[in-house]
């Protein structure tokens, strides 16, 4: 969540444009994964060693929600990077046949 805090301040902040020797997209990328990976972990512990505590299942149940919303960022923003990376597709009136 600190992660989080932290890239939501330099996005609303506008810092990403000033500094330019990051390469926001991938560093907001590994933030995603990280987090989903650390959500999704914590909370199968939470929910496997609750011992019938509600709360606890609870807040697992919770915390895997939280992991799979930040998985499905990590995957809109991989999607949008592979998009960016793909090369331009040719028009009809480029190709030999035509």
């Amino acid at each position: 969540m600190v992660f989080c805090i932290v890239f939501f301040i330099i996005f609303m902040l506008r810092l990403d444009r000033t500094i330019s020797f990051i390469h926001w997209p991938f560093t907001d990328l590994f933030r995603a994964v990280i987090g989903a990976l650390c959500f999704i972990i914590t909370s199968l512990i939470a929910m496997i060693g609750s011992r019938g505590d509600g709360a606890a299942i609870a807040g697992g149940v919770f915390g895997l929600l939280a992991g799979i919303l930040f998985a499905y960022d990590a995957y809109t923003i991989f999607q949008s990077l592979r998009r960016a990376h793909q090369p331009a597709a040719t028009s009809a009136s480029d190709s030999p046949d035509a």
